[in-house]
């Protein structure tokens, strides 16, 4: 053989040999997946489940908490209680990856036994306000790998809600009182420092009530608060002879302003803030406006 043809013979194979090393470098490796990939996501909070759903990332989820109402596809899902009564072995039987939830979610020893075990723990900031429901959706969005997603989101949830606040009228608020139903410990109004006050006060309305945190309120209580529109949230079964009792000498009873609504929407500032306002912004300001079967509490 010659040198002519043995050179020749070499340069072919140094050839080769770049070529399938360029080609294994140019191929996707097996194991490149994205982190947010194939996690297992747990999700305590209803907004912060609204939020993974309304980005599309609801195949994520492993599990949820009891307040995470919708949608109704949600309630499908593994519970694992109360989002402030949480058990670390409820959770873990789960083996979440990530666990998606707000400030409000406790105890916080739980969460500190959690990230113990090498669970990732992601929390947003207890703020019940536009900025606050912008800040959730940002903050689960980089969780799950969705910023695009997120930001569309934001800036779908910041028009709408820019548009229902427009149709505030330009007039005195009306005093407005915020219920909950409490089981036995009966109708618990709204004071300072809640979530129901801080919904009233994104509607420029003025709380009836003036003291901190939930109470109960007595027949004696409402006629001193004298509300002309009372929100009633959470009720329950007979709620609705217990609300007429407690409300007879108001002037909300008197002009049948006493309207239940789903507390998860209404209190629940994720993505249904906008929903959650103009039904808000129709009870308090346009009455004439609804169907009769809603001008009520049930």
């Amino acid at each position: 053989m010659s040198a002519d043809t043995m050179n020749l013979k070499k340069l072919l194979g140094a050839a080769i040999l770049l070529l399938g090393l360029a080609v294994l470098l140019a191929a996707p490796k097996a194991d490149a997946a994205t982190p947010e990939q194939g996690q297992r996501v747990v999700s305590i909070d209803g907004s912060i489940t609204e939020i993974v759903y309304a980005l599309g990332q609801q195949q994520q989820l492993v599990g949820v908490d009891t307040t995470s109402r919708y949608p109704v596809e949600a309630q499908q899902l593994p519970q694992v209680g109360y989002m402030r009564q949480l058990s670390v072995e409820g959770i873990l039987s789960l083996q979440p990856d990530l666990i998606l939830t707000t400030e409000d979610a406790g105890p916080a020893s739980v969460f500190e036994q959690l990230q113990a075990a090498g669970v990732t723990i992601v929390r947003t900031r207890k703020d019940y306000s536009l900025e606050g429901v912008l800040n959730k959706v940002d903050v689960v969005a980089k969780a799950l790998g969705q910023p695009a997603t997120g930001n569309a989101l934001k800036q779908q949830i910041e028009q709408q809600v820019r548009k229902a606040l427009a149709r505030i009228p330009d007039q005195p608020a009306p005093a407005t009182l915020f219920l909950l139903g409490a089981g036995n410990r009966g109708l618990m109004a709204a004071g300072h420092g809640t979530q129901a006050e801080a919904m009233l006060q994104m509607l420029h309305t003025r709380n009836a009530v003036d003291y901190p945190g939930y109470k109960p309120i007595s027949p004696e209580g409402a006629i001193q608060a004298a509300p002309e529109v009372v929100i009633v949230g959470h009720t329950q079964p007979g709620a609705a002879d217990q609300v007429s009792e407690t409300l007879a000498m108001t002037p909300a009873m008197q002009q049948q302003r006493i309207h239940a609504v789903d507390v998860s929407l209404t209190l629940g500032f994720g993505p249904r803030l906008p929903q959650a306002i103009d039904q808000l912004v129709d009870l308090i300001w346009y009455p004439q406006s609804l169907p009769s079967e809603t001008a009520t509490a049930e």
